[in-house]
């Protein structure tokens, strides 16, 4: 059984793993991923190991009991964060419009939505956002910008702590199958994402 702030003698719905949640905890729960940029839904029991199993957004949408507005608000921010971080694309600063890098590797981004209704080439920087001035392929020559995400520089430049006594740990640390970073704050040195 997985609870948050259920009254225990309420209606759980029991999920596809088998696991059950009150529909006011599974509203919540799956806001909070939506909220951290997550565009799947897996079940977050431990006991004693984490279950991690998928639930469907059909599933959630009928045992949540959502109103129309949640089920809009949940659908528009899926649909965001599954194209940000599951297609990989980039909104354009200029137009709006989404773009995606014919070359993973390369941080000069075209908008061909720009270039077609100017009728000349738009360039952007993948990372920085922001419109590119050089005429080089790895630097778009904006003040402040790297050319690497802006996660990696965090990351480095994340402050040490000791952790159950282990020195040196950084207290940031990126997710390896999303890439949401996560902080640790206090306990042991697990970090769950």
């Amino acid at each position: 059984m997985i609870t948050f702030d259920d009254d225990e003698d309420g209606q759980r719905a029991k999920m596809p793993c088998g696991h059950a949640i009150g529909p006011d905890s599974l509203t919540a729960y799956c806001r909070s991923l939506l909220w951290a940029g997550k565009y799947e839904f897996r079940c977050p029991h431990v006991d004693p190991t984490y279950c991690g199993r998928l639930w469907e957004f059909y599933t959630i949408k009928k045992l949540a009991v959502l109103t129309k507005e949640e089920k809009k608000e949940f659908e528009t921010k899926l649909a965001e964060n599954y194209l940000f971080k599951g297609v990989k694309i980039q909104e354009c600063p200029r137009c709006h419009s989404y773009c995606e890098r014919k070359d993973s590797k390369s941080v000069r981004v075209i908008c061909p939505i720009c270039t077609r209704q100017k009728e000349e080439l738009y360039e952007f920087c993948w990372f920085c956002l922001k419109t590119w001035l050089t005429n080089t392929t790895h630097d778009c020559g904006n003040h402040g910008c790297s050319g690497e995400d802006p996660r990696i520089r965090l990351l480095r430049n994340a402050p040490k702590k000791s952790i159950v006594e282990v020195p040196n740990c950084p207290s940031v640390r990126s997710c390896p199958k999303c890439g949401l970073l996560i902080e640790h704050i206090k306990a042991c040195k697990q970090m769950v994402c």
